[in-house]
């Protein structure tokens, strides 16, 4: 049986061409190679846990920096069921005692791993020691700028909803802490070219100030973000990295903004609720609301992460073009 499905993944990787190296941003993934992660993700889907023998011999290293369930859980099987090793470090590595990422990331190169994951309080790491080890990198998020994988898996679960290869026309709403996000700092780059509109619903403190670049439109109102959306997307407030001082309170900003039945019956009769994780429940969505409901697919995020990054990790390792990536040894 498994080898029917490699035979199969095999078929659909190597009929195409991939750009991108690294997964620091969403910028690094051009829109051909969108499409050809989203058709892998949907065969791994199938797949299940299948343990598969596509990348058997070759090695992989989880370094987050930061805490993680969803990210490091997924990461991790993600690897083991394509069949390669994979070894945890980061809240006990020597960046603790003073090493910089770029030795840290150097160090790990040196086993001859062929991806590196990261995952930082700070902004911006995984685009700094990309440039400095021939190991592919993926960026499982980094402070308040990105959070590619997340980012395709959203949509993936978006697209499959609507039943289409883009989303013209469609209207997605996205409520919640957007100054603090990394989710959203890569939805803003995905979305649009996917042909999706967005609207932010959002404390205005909670709304950084280059916002009008992306195009958005932004309410104070979260009833009339709602109205008519195809998608609402729940945002929770990072306390971790300081949100709880741009509100007067979780308890008011949940009666202004949180996600309850109510306000979902103001989107589209089918529209369908998602939300990134860790849920704060009755805070940014009403709990009855998060398992329960036939409109939820967070748990369907979850699945179509395992499924997204079993795609990005087969084509990185491989690196079945042959090239090389350049790099600068400092």
């Amino acid at each position: 049986m498994n080898t029917e499905i490699e035979k199969k993944l095999l078929f659909l990787r190597d009929e195409r061409d991939v750009s991108f190296l690294d997964l620091c941003s969403i910028d690094d993934v051009s829109d051909g190679d969108l499409k050809i992660i989203f058709e892998l993700a949907r065969e791994f889907r199938k797949a299940k846990t299948a343990k598969l023998s596509l990348c058997r011999g070759h090695s992989m290293i989880n370094a987050f920096f930061e805490n993680s369930t969803r990210t490091m859980s997924s990461f991790d099987l993600s690897g083991k069921h394509l069949g390669m090793d994979t070894n945890n470090v980061g809240t006990t590595s020597s960046v603790k005692k003073g090493e910089t990422f770029i030795d840290t990331i150097e160090t790990l190169s040196a086993y001859n791993v062929r991806l590196i994951i990261i995952r930082s309080r700070e902004s911006g790491v995984s685009e700094l020691v990309r440039n400095h080890t021939a190991t592919s990198i993926v960026n499982a998020g980094d402070g308040w700028h990105e959070h590619p994988t997340q980012a395709l898996l959203d949509a993936l679960t978006i697209l499959d909803h609507v039943g289409m290869d883009n989303l013209d026309g469609k209207t997605i709403t996205i409520v919640g802490d957007i100054r603090h996000s990394r989710v959203f700092g890569s939805l803003a780059r995905l979305l649009p070219r996917l042909g999706a509109k967005i609207r932010v619903a959002a404390p205005a403190s909670l709304v950084p100030d280059y916002f009008e670049k992306f195009g958005m439109e932004h309410y104070l109102n979260v009833e009339d973000a709602l109205n008519g959306a195809d998608i609402v997307y729940a945002l929770r407030v990072q306390e971790e990295r300081g949100a709880r001082g741009y509100i007067p309170g979780l308890r008011e900003y949940s009666k202004t903004f949180g996600i309850n039945e109510a306000r979902l019956k103001i989107a589209k009769k089918d529209a369908i609720l998602l939300h990134p994780g860790p849920v704060i429940r009755d805070v940014d969505v009403h709990s009855a609301l998060v398992s329960r409901s036939s409109q939820s697919r967070i748990l369907q995020q979850v699945e179509n992460g395992m499924a997204i990054r079993k795609a990005i990790l087969w084509l990185l390792a491989k690196r079945f073009d042959g090239r090389e990536k350049k790099f600068e040894l400092l």
